[in-house]
């Protein structure tokens, strides 16, 4: 007697309604906590953080260490110290900073020329920066460009093989690295395909 598929029924005959799965709050809470966390972890640059600690003067704490029985009277050295400070470290625009520290995080992972470093702050698959923006935050590093282009041309040769004057092409082509043909020519001088 079958007739199809079976319901469930409570005691008096009536067909049980299904249970319904309850979504706990709680869990939908964390979840999105945590991405929260996570996303602004990752939209702050390290750096920062290092900065924001060496950047505070060392004598407020010896000023609250110092015994009260004495009048508070500044050391006659902290405006030297503190301009000697300011004058090392020179300020950057927000948006500027932000640039250097994405250029610097580049640079430590792979070789870029003084061109193709700014095509990647400024263009929109990259970073996104303005083009004047990448451009002040490459030009406010010290980087040695011809050490750049032999690393790259390092990176060339050890995926593919380049005879001398291909590999000098591939470094100074816009379509390629874009380093000058002085650093292209040094770059490729560094590595075997050129000796």
């Amino acid at each position: 007697m079958d007739t199809g598929p079976s319901t469930m029924t409570t005691p008096n005959g009536r067909p049980a309604k299904p249970k319904k799965r309850r979504h706990r709050p709680w869990v939908l809470g964390v979840v999105g906590a945590l991405t929260l966390l996570v996303a602004a972890a990752c939209s702050i640059p390290a750096k920062s953080f290092v900065a924001a600690s060496s950047s505070q003067p060392a004598t407020p704490t010896s000023q609250a260490a110092a015994p009260t029985s004495q009048p508070a009277t500044p050391p006659q050295s902290t405006p030297e110290v503190v301009a000697a400070t300011t004058s090392e470290a020179p300020q950057y625009p927000p948006q500027v900073e932000q640039a250097r520290t994405s250029a610097e995080n580049y640079l430590s992972f792979t070789a870029f020329s003084r061109n193709g470093l700014i095509r990647q702050l400024s263009s929109m698959a990259g970073e996104g920066f303005p083009k004047d923006v990448a451009t002040k935050a490459v030009d406010s590093l010290s980087v040695d460009w011809n050490e750049q282009a032999a690393k790259a041309a390092e990176n060339y040769l050890s995926f593919t093989s380049f005879s001398c004057s291909g590999l000098k092409q591939q470094l100074s082509s816009s379509a390629g690295e874009g380093f000058t043909k002085a650093q292209a020519a040094f770059g490729a001088g560094q590595t075997a395909a050129c000796k």
